[in-house]
């Protein structure tokens, strides 16, 4: 492409490449804009000189959950020229309405003091008080003081007095923490209420009634046992409430307690013995099962070749012998013998 210079020429001239531009590639859907005849082309060559007004199209609305929006103003509806009829009238309604008047300041709506200063007005009022009627005394000694008595009465509590108290709690003071009689109570309250759903109980006082902290242990010293409304509605919820309530207020019988027969030889005991762990044996049987292992045959727990005479036990099989009209005893005539040594 490039040129050759000839040996006449100048050096001066510069070598250039003319690259050719791409052209827009036109839309395979799109359609061509029509060709218009030439009388109208004169006429559109006459508009295009003016202003145009291109209106952009409004886009057909697709439903996507995923997208989400606010109403579109009836102003920005209005701009567009979009707002139909019903929409104007139902825009007017709108505008015309008026829910709530502002008041323009950015006070509370309550006392400025949000409370803090409310009054409490059961107890007695503040001008009829012992406070006040010290404190109208007070002023009518004053005004007495140095005159003669003028016999004119003005109540019980406001004789005149002839020698002015002092170093006493009904002299001149007349606040409320220093003077004799009711104190005023205070006018302002402000309470800051815990509504403790899980109260903290000290466990040590709960159990055995007594804690290393004493009246310095920060948590409740009770000991009641009764249940907390969570632990209640737990019950409520799980279907155990009240279920038990008759077995748990039922007194059980002293005989139900008590075994009739040795656990080991499932005979009438002979000699019963009790362990630790408080069951019941003959005493030949405990002996026996005692040189082959030193636990208990119940509950497998340490006996240490403890077996005390049961007395609780020979009583009360004396007594139902007894009531039947039974014959002799098959037991030692004194219970209160020393344990059975093992050797």
């Amino acid at each position: 492409m490039a040129e050759q210079l000839s040996p006449g020429k100048t050096t001066d001239q510069v070598c250039t490449f003319l690259f050719k531009k791409p052209g827009r590639k036109v839309a395979a859907g799109r359609r061509k804009r029509p060709i218009c005849n030439q009388e109208s082309g004169d006429s559109s060559s006459s508009s295009d000189e003016g202003n145009t007004v291109v209106r952009p199209e409004k886009k057909r609305a697709v439903h996507n959950p995923m997208i989400q929006k606010t109403r579109g103003s009836g102003k920005q509806k209005v701009a567009y020229g979009d707002l139909s009829s019903e929409e104007e009238e139902e825009n007017k309604s709108e505008s015309l309405g008026v829910v709530y008047k502002s008041t323009r300041s950015a006070k509370p709506v309550g006392p400025e003091d949000m409370g803090a200063t409310a009054v409490y007005e059961l107890d007695t009022e503040k001008e009829r008080d012992a406070q006040a009627i010290f404190e109208r005394s007070q002023k009518i000694q004053e005004e007495l003081r140095g005159k003669e008595d003028d016999k004119i009465y003005r109540g019980i509590n406001n004789y005149q007095k002839y020698m002015k108290p002092k170093d006493t709690s009904m002299g001149n003071a007349s606040s409320g923490m220093v003077r004799k009689g009711p104190i005023r109570a205070p006018e302002h309250l402000r309470a800051t209420v815990r509504w403790d759903y899980q109260p903290d109980i000290c466990k040590d006082y709960k159990e055995t009634g007594f804690c290393g902290f004493g009246d310095s242990c920060k948590f409740l010293h009770d000991r009641s046992d009764y249940k907390h409304g969570w632990q209640i509605e737990r019950e409520l919820d799980e279907g155990r409430y009240g279920v038990y309530e008759d077995e748990n207020y039922e007194v059980g019988s002293d005989e139900e307690e008590i075994p009739f027969k040795c656990f080991i030889c499932r005979q009438t005991f002979q000699n019963p013995v009790v362990t630790k762990c408080r069951h019941y044996f003959c005493e030949s049987c405990a002996l026996q099962h005692f040189r082959t292992t030193p636990r208990c045959y119940v509950c497998d727990q340490q006996t240490n070749g403890v077996f005390n005479p049961a007395k609780e036990l020979i009583a009360k099989l004396e007594k139902h012998r007894a009531a039947e009209g039974g014959g002799a005893s098959d037991f030692p005539e004194d219970p209160d013998e020393d344990p059975v040594p093992i050797t």
